[in-house]
């Protein structure tokens, strides 16, 4: 049974290698282009069992299939280390089998891009205290469940997955103030210093910068002393998969909505441009400079106690196949395939044997029925 297991392995490897031989990669600006040649080992593949993470084939050419997808499309996972990568598995379960078996491979895809450069992390500064004589304001930021009801349990994510985040104000008994995320960023530590890894997230004062290469972005408002954003998840190395979120929230006047020190802007790759969340006409006014360097048009005395740094985290980081259960049965087909495997390899070593043990027995009987003198 060893032995079987080992030839089986070897042949799921081989499988594996000439499935990835049989891919071609294209890691465009904005979109990724992933060819399959359709013939397999001799064995014709059927498009509709095909697929690019959660995207089916885009396009068959000829005797190959295509995915053309953005980056922010069909679950793409992402690792940041001194690159951005985005990694994603092409997979082939046909829906009929070949014979007794399926034929079904998984191979990998990988796309690597610079990661923005000329860029430092901002030192915050935590502010405690009151707000201009007005009371004692309460902030929070949390890291939330998918619709936001509830914070979230678990801390862990998978790569690509959205790590919703809710930050609010309790205005308590003063006027009512709009919140923003002046800045934020990932790192691999709790408390940031020279040697920790980090990722810009939100700069330039609102400006959500990763959207430029992931599905993240400000969400809309329901009310305007809390704002909603949503990171795609992405691990810094292969080993280490804590990310600790860094953000400095404030609050401001809800009628000084057109400074561009005060905003939320989102990247919307599909028109390559930012967009203000409050007010979408003002867009080009205001998020306009999120391209360069965002200046206030005058100088403000901003009071220490509207603002505040927060940090979530450590939030656990892991590939999907990193949470399934190794002892999970196998499905029904997955399990007559094996079945007949070993049902096969067990009559092909029962013949052998026997076989042998014929041949051994036969010219046994043929020596012993000779003569003796003719010996």
């Amino acid at each position: 049974m060893a032995l079987l297991k080992s030839v089986l392995l070897s042949l799921c490897c081989v499988l594996a290698t000439s499935a990835q031989d049989a891919l071609t990669v294209d890691c465009g600006v904005d979109k990724i282009t992933v060819g399959v040649e359709l013939n397999f080992f001799g064995l014709p593949l059927d498009p509709n069992g095909l697929s690019l993470g959660s995207c089916p084939v885009s396009n068959v050419q000829g005797s190959s299939a295509f995915f053309s997808y953005g980056k922010l499309d069909c679950r793409f996972m992402r690792m940041i280390t001194s690159n951005i990568s985005y990694i994603n598995n092409v997979v082939y379960e046909p829906t009929q089998r070949d014979g007794f078996f399926k034929t079904t491979f998984v191979a990998p895809v990988l796309c690597i891009y610079n990661k923005p450069s000329a860029w430092l992390p901002p030192v915050f500064s935590p502010a405690t205290g009151d707000a201009a004589g007005m009371g004692k304001l309460e902030f929070s930021m949390r890291i939330m469940n998918d619709d936001f009801s509830a914070p979230r349990v678990s801390n862990l994510f998978f790569l690509g997955s959205p790590i919703q985040i809710s930050a609010s104000v309790n205005p308590q008994s003063h006027m009512p103030l709009i919140l923003y995320v002046d800045e934020c960023l990932a790192a691999s530590t709790a408390e940031l210093s020279a040697s920790s890894h980090t990722y810009p997230l939100i700069t330039n004062h609102g400006c959500f910068v990763d959207g430029r290469t992931a599905n993240s972005r400000f969400l809309p408002r329901i009310q305007t002393s809390e704002i909603r954003l949503s990171v795609q998840a992405f691990k810094f190395t292969q080993g280490d998969s804590a990310v600790f979120i860094h953000c400095q929230i404030l609050a401001w006047d809800p009628a000084q909505l057109q400074d561009p020190m005060m905003k939320a802007c989102s990247f919307n790759m599909q028109t390559n441009k930012w967009e203000l969340l409050d007010n979408p006409d003002q867009s080009t006014l205001v998020c306009g400079c999120c391209n360069s360097k965002c200046t206030a048009r005058r100088r403000r005395d901003m009071d220490d106690g509207l603002r505040r740094t927060a940090v979530l985290g450590p939030l656990r980081i892991a590939y999907r196949e990193e949470s399934t259960d190794s002892d999970e049965p196998l499905d029904q087909d997955e399990d007559l395939s094996l079945a007949l495997l070993l049902l096969i390899a067990t009559l092909l070593v029962m013949a052998v044997l026997g076989a042998l043990s014929l041949g051994y027995y036969v010219c046994v009987w043929k020596w012993k029925s000779q003569p003796q003198d003719q010996l």
